[in-house]
């Protein structure tokens, strides 16, 4: 079910935007209905981490994202910030 919501979801946003497509497949080859396998595996290289040291200001480093998850979270209304730089 969380699937199908994730599909419906983002499938939806690209109807609000006007997107026809998003580069999903290898090669960045354009996807006209994405799927949410498609998208977890585009997020599965995202790593975050928390370096904790005593006396010391915990230190997070968190995978680059790219363009093409930058558009994703953008259509699903999330907060790039919130998964890398």
């Amino acid at each position: 079910m969380a699937q199908a919501l994730l599909e419906r979801e983002l499938r939806l946003a690209m109807q609000r935007a006007g997107a026809e497509s998003v580069p999903l497949y290898p090669e960045g080859r354009p996807c006209r209905h994405p799927t949410a396998r498609l998208v977890i595996d585009l997020f599965d290289s995202v790593e975050r981490h928390t370096l904790e040291a005593a006396g010391r200001r915990p230190t997070t480093m968190v995978t680059e994202i790219s363009r093409t998850q930058r558009k994703i979270l953008k259509l699903l209304r999330l907060s790039a910030s919130e998964y890398g730089r």
